[in-house]
């Protein structure tokens, strides 16, 4: 759900290209905001896009035990499931819009859930959402790097463009914290045309 303060942000990021590199300093701030307030990373891009973004799954292993003292945010020793989820533009070149990398706590989820993270791409917030779960999505640090130093490429953007890099700590209502994510999109003014793709900035 987005709040009437975050339709305002967008609203102050509209003019300009997608990704330039000659990004206000309150439009950066904004955008930080923005990433922070929204749990649901997967729809901030989709409605920043004006369409849907696809996912897809990078990789995915499970790491059985964890030396004590364990983690201490999701309070375990393993099992934890460590998951790296890429949003895709969901037109053709299909470009990267945000990466998400996850460690979960895969026993204190609700089976379908659990089941769904195995069999296929969603990212948790999605397949939260998806299955009614009561759950919420805790801000626990944000930094704002250079997409050049992203975790994966995004041609269509300038390199000096900002990329924020957002922590969460992700607790199912009942079953304590399940997920510590770390969300990762580059700067993206609200576009209004949902027919037109991104483009790389040099074809070819």
């Amino acid at each position: 759900m987005v709040c009437s303060d975050e339709r305002d942000g967008r609203r102050r990021m509209r003019d300009g290209q997608p990704g330039g590199a000659d990004v206000p300093a309150v439009a950066v701030e904004v955008f930080a905001v923005l990433v922070r307030r929204s749990a649901e990373v997967s729809d901030l891009v989709a409605d920043l896009l004006a369409r849907p973004v696809r996912a897809r799954l990078l990789g995915q292993d499970e790491i059985p035990a964890i030396r004590p003292p364990g983690l201490a945010r999701l309070r375990t020793t393993g099992p934890v499931v460590h998951r790296h989820v890429r949003l895709d533009d969901s037109l053709p070149p299909h470009l990267p819009v945000a990466v998400i990398w996850a460690l979960i706590v895969p026993w204190r989820l609700p089976e379908p859930v659990r089941a769904a993270l195995r069999d296929g791409p969603e990212p948790l917030d999605r397949l939260l959402v998806r299955h009614a779960v009561r759950w919420s999505a805790e801000p626990v640090e944000g930094q704002v790097h250079r997409v050049e130093d992203g975790s994966t490429l995004y041609p269509w953007a300038e390199p000096a463009a900002p990329l924020v890099e957002q922590t969460r700590l992700v607790t199912v209502e009942g079953a304590g914290p399940v997920a510590a994510t770390i969300d990762e999109v580059p700067f993206l003014r609200p576009r209004t045309d949902a027919t037109t793709p991104l483009l790389p900035r040099h074809p070819g």
